[in-house]
């Protein structure tokens, strides 16, 4: 799949002089699914990000079946074909001190972030989404029923934006103020106790000799690394480590360099441990946190995706969440006729929504992470998966909350298998 490169504003925008129904800001999936539903019921929508576009992310590329599912809704809202180039997997390996289990897992798939955001982007923009690239959000106000936004690019100093309703899609860090009488202040994110953080990297295709429908984990005390191989043949290595160790470790590169040395033999490591050490690595803030998906501030002023709240993923439950959030504030946002929904009963159908539909999903994750601290219970995971092979499918998908397809993703996969 070709690219585009999104680094050029639409034509003829004058952000400064419109009133606009829906600002978003962050074109991840979270923010660009958001802008697409809002498009669909014509409302005047602004969508940017302080980046162009293809850009690069730490994740593990992993597509759950929820977000094969909102995926497809999504594109279904358009009414056009789902023609991302998605690689199913077809097997899984968990590995823990040289001990492996591989079986069948044909749950999820796999799509470059440089791939997905820029799609998703795109496609926000054929809906009738106004995009803005290279502009960062800086703080945000209310009065009369409105939102100020104070934007800047490396044009501008620094110039307003006026919006009925402000949507932040930021992701892990909460870039945009609260600009008061008294100062301007940054949300402070409830984030736990022996928390995480990510860190990634890409390989070149050569680096390693295994399936590209393959999905490997790599679990040690210090944290676990997943390994696919993306669309264009190059592997992901995604990673969740306690800051600890990387503080204690020469580098960032050698520490997943040890998980992995770790997890694997020497035989059974699917990557080149060497290109490991000699690659350049990028990191996340701490993943786990809670913040509320209406601003404390303002009705007004809805959060999606890794904004509102995110939980350690383990095999691409994160995705999932940011489209479901999406098409869930979209839809408290947007009242049935098409027009903006009177900020308090939006604010209250996706405060209600978003706990039914998401929080037990999350929290469900966040046991699962907190066992995978426990050397014991992971061992002991990995062994039963050697002697009851035929239960760890089964396993494996109540434990990553990934079940089965459904429609048209379904079928499609069926004639990949």
């Amino acid at each position: 799949m070709t690219v585009s490169i999104l680094n050029c504003a639409s034509a003829n925008i004058d952000a400064e002089k419109t009133l606009w129904d829906v600002v978003v800001v962050g074109a991840g999936p979270a923010g660009s699914a958001t802008a697409t539903y809002a498009a669909e019921h014509k409302l005047r929508v602004l969508l940017l990000d302080r980046s162009n576009l293809p850009r690069e992310k730490v994740c593990g590329c992993c597509l759950s079946p929820l977000a094969l599912s909102e995926l497809e809704r999504l594109y279904l809202t358009q009414g056009l074909p789902m023609n991302l180039d998605i690689k199913f997997l077809d097997r899984i390996t968990f590995a823990f001190q040289g001990e492996s289990a591989s079986f069948l897992y044909k749950n999820g798939g796999v799509l470059s972030r440089i791939s997905l955001d820029t799609e998703l982007t795109q496609n926000a923009i054929n809906s009738g989404v106004t995009w803005l690239p290279s502009t960062k959000a800086l703080w945000f106000n209310t009065e009369d029923n409105l939102v100020t936004l104070s934007v800047t690019t490396k044009d501008k100093p620094s110039y307003l934006i006026q919006a009925r309703r402000l949507v932040l899609a930021g992701g892990l860090l909460e870039a945009v103020s609260v600009n008061t009488a008294h100062a301007q202040r940054r949300t402070e994110r409830n984030r736990p106790q022996n928390n995480r953080i990510g860190l990634g990297l890409t390989l070149p295709k050569e680096a390693g000799l295994f399936s590209d429908r393959h999905l490997h984990m790599g679990i040690s005390p210090q944290g676990y690394c997943g390994i696919v191989r993306l669309e264009d043949g190059s592997i992901d290595i995604a990673s969740a480590v306690h800051p600890h160790f990387l503080k204690s470790c020469k580098s960032p590169s050698k520490l997943i360099a040890d998980i992995l040395t770790a997890s694997f033999t020497e035989a059974t490591c699917p990557v080149d441990l060497a290109a490991v050490h000699e690659s350049s690595i990028r990191a996340t803030p701490l993943l786990t946190h809670t913040t509320g998906n209406i601003h404390t501030h303002s009705d007004r002023i809805f959060r999606v995706g890794d904004a509102v709240s995110y939980v350690e993923p383990f095999t691409g439950e994160g995705i999932g969440w940011a489209l479901l959030s999406a098409r869930l504030a979209a839809s408290a946002l947007i009242d049935v006729d098409g027009s903006l929904r009177p900020a308090r009963k939006a604010a209250k159908k996706y405060r209600e929504t978003f706990s039914s539909h998401i929080q037990m999903k999350q929290r469900r994750c966040r046991v699962i992470a907190l066992a995978l601290r426990s050397s014991f219970l992971v061992k002991v995971a990995v062994k039963a998966a050697k002697v009851f092979p035929w239960l760890s499918p089964h396993a494996a998908g109540f434990i990553t909350g990934n079940g089965v397809f459904r429609g048209y993703l379904m079928n499609k996969r069926k004639g990949l298998s």
